[in-house]
């Protein structure tokens, strides 16, 4: 504690003086006091009284003050286990401020306050009055009796720093008729005080006069079965608040309306949602006062500030006098576009050094736009490159129900199955993974043609006969007359996994004598165009299908002999 005697001495100069009277003054003057001196004597004993009743004051002080500071850490304590216990119930919606009340009501001694003329919570707060214990009945002199001594004594029975009194006040004789009127009265006083009717809307609602609900009837039969039920105060429409259609850098505004469905007036408190992308105006009431009447609504306006078309979450927490607490949720969900492009991308069989294109139909079958693009490639060029792989567009955007066309590229380089991993992000904040497929087997290194028949039967070269040094494969005709005309069919199977285009060119055969065992000089063959038309091949050109088998028909036509 500050010293202020100076303050006051500056004030009373008269009366106060700063000197402070210690107590090895009080002692000095006691000693001096030798009751020659009567004006000595009467101020030593009035400065002894006035020291005692100092000394009292300050102990009567510092027992409150620790009385107040041991009952602020009990409620502190109590509040905290509230808030575990209202914290579990709910479990979904974790690190979220929630209050809860006061307890310091009821851990500070409300008479000790009023005794030492301090504003107790009673003074200001309505606190139910708990019903005391029956009682055995007992003669009528002694109810008097201690009706009035409790009634005389209340202040100090219930202080347990004062109650050395309570003793000296049993001491008095019995009561007289007069007295125990008084008593009888005083009580009865005391008694109505707590027996007013109170206003319903500080009431919970499941409690007898706690408000009738609008929408629930009353009936012993229901009160029975849904007694345990939570009976709702106010309802929320809508009751989930949605933002549906919205872009980025805009604001957006809906109406949350509360309804109270009480037979009461009620008092409503709405905590704001806790993210940043939502925000809640002041409430709209249909009186003053912030109070809802039975069947009338208070509005709130919730906003909605998107910094990218993603989804977002969040709640609205309402408190009234119910138990449990109303939560209205907030969605923002745009309906996302929906695109057909397939999670695999197979571009099939490509040989070895060449280069295939494989074109995709990509539609948008969702219900609004959607911007498309691969994040390793949009800045740089129109191809998203990842060999042996490139995909175009990589920036392309598409409204309900437009298609565009997704080339592939494929050129292997080595003999393997190829896959590679493209994303697509959206500007919804959604990312796809789309897999690229491609094959270049070991047959593709060679052009792999077969010949299986020559009208159905094989045919091979006799010993000395004269042939092509080249041929792999050797055809004879029978010998005929000139413009005469011999067919014969040869079968020929592609078995590489590709469609081959093909064209026949008649050459000139490098026909040279060789003996068994020689090989031939390749100066010797040469390639050169036939100038008849004695052998023609039908068709001459077109596509051979993969892993398929073709016919030709090969005529001869001599035109001399």
């Amino acid at each position: 504690r500050s010293d202020i005697s100076h303050v006051l001495a500056s004030i009373f100069k008269d009366v106060y003086t700063k000197d402070i009277i210690g107590k090895d003054t009080l002692s000095n003057l006691l000693k001096t006091k030798t009751g020659k001196s009567s004006y000595h004597d009467r101020y030593v004993e009035e400065l002894q009284q006035a020291h005692s009743e100092y000394n009292r004051c300050i102990k009567e002080a510092d027992m409150l003050e620790s009385h107040i500071i041991q009952a602020r850490a009990q409620a502190a304590a109590t509040e905290r286990e509230a808030y575990e216990r209202l914290k579990e119930r709910m479990e979904d919606f974790d690190n979220k401020e929630v209050p809860v009340k006061s307890a310091f009501t009821w851990c500070v001694d409300n008479d000790l306050l009023e005794i030492n003329n301090l504003i107790a919570p009673r003074d200001y707060l309505t606190i139910p009055t708990p019903k005391p214990p029956p009682r055995a009945e007992a003669p009528a002199d002694f109810i008097f009796w201690t009706n009035y001594s409790s009634l005389k004594l209340d202040s100090c029975i219930r202080s347990k720093y004062l109650c050395f009194e309570k003793s000296h006040t049993y001491n008095i004789e019995k009561p007289s008729a007069k007295d125990r009127a008084e008593g009888r009265n005083e009580l009865q006083k005391l008694k109505d005080r707590h027996r007013f009717l109170r206003n319903p809307r500080f009431l919970p609602p499941n409690t007898q006069q706690g408000g009738a609900s609008l929408i629930r009837s009353r009936t012993k039969e229901w009160v029975k079965e849904h007694d345990q039920d939570p009976i709702p105060v106010f309802l929320a429409k809508p009751p989930v608040v949605f933002f549906t259609d919205y872009s980025v850098g805009h604001v957006y505004e809906t109406t949350l309306e509360l309804k109270n469905l009480t037979s009461s007036s009620r008092h409503v408190r709405v905590i704001p949602p806790t993210t940043a992308y939502f925000s809640i105006g002041l409430g709209r009431f249909p009186g003053e006062g912030g109070i809802v009447a039975p069947g009338l609504s208070c509005k709130y306006t919730v906003r909605f500030a998107p910094d990218s078309l993603a989804d977002f979450e969040d709640f609205i927490v309402v408190e009234t006098q119910a138990e449990h607490l109303l939560l209205v949720p907030i969605e923002a969900r745009r309906p996302p576009p929906v695109l057909t492009l397939p999670r695999v991308l197979d571009c099939g069989y490509c040989l070895i050094g060449g280069v295939k294109f494989v074109e995709f139909l990509c539609q948008n079958v969702g219900l609004s736009t959607g911007t498309f693009w691969n994040p390793h490639s949009v800045s740089r060029t129109y191809f998203s490159e990842q060999p042996p792989f490139a995909v175009s567009p990589s920036l392309f955007v598409l409204q309900p129900g437009e298609a565009t066309v997704v080339e592939v590229v494929f050129f292997p380089t080595r003999a393997e199955k190829s896959c590679q991993v493209f994303t697509v992000v959206c500007d919804n904040c959604q990312v796809k993974d789309i897999s690229v497929e491609g094959v270049s087997s070991s047959e593709g290194q060679l052009i792999a043609l077969e010949l299986l028949s020559v009208s159905g039967e094989r045919e091979c070269p006799a010993v000395g006969e004269v042939h092509d040094l080249t041929a792999e494969h050797f055809v004879r005709f029978n010998p005929c007359n000139p413009h005469a005309v011999q067919q014969k069919r040869l079968v020929i199977r592609n078995n590489v996994h590709l469609e081959l285009p093909f064209h026949w060119q008649i050459m000139k055969p490098n026909v040279h004598p060789l003996l068994p065992g020689e090989t031939p000089e390749p100066s010797h063959i040469q390639f050169h165009p036939t100038t008849d038309d004695v052998f023609h091949v039908t068709p001459l050109s077109g596509l051979l299908a993969p892993c398929q088998n073709q016919e030709f028909l090969l005529t001869f036509i001599p035109k001399e002999v």
